[in-house]
């Protein structure tokens, strides 16, 4: 994924079972960025993705995770 392509969006909300989830509508990638690795303590570090910046057909401009963000 990179800037300016088309995707839908599909945002995860909470850690239920069976998830929930939002649809927040097609966009454009304004910016594809590496997210700092959390660290949990005697686990060491995880990587989360991907933070991928989109600008929504809604006119916002919002920082979701990579898995939220499918490419048209």
């Amino acid at each position: 994924m990179k800037a300016g392509d088309l995707v839908i969006v599909k945002q995860t909300i909470g850690c239920h079972t069976p998830p929930r989830y939002r649809d927040r509508g097609l966009g454009v990638v304004l910016k594809v960025a590496a997210s700092k690795p959390i660290t949990f303590h005697g686990m060491g570090e995880f990587q989360l993705g991907d933070n991928v910046t989109v600008y929504l057909s809604s006119g916002e401009q919002e920082v979701f995770c990579e898995e939220s963000v499918k490419a048209v």
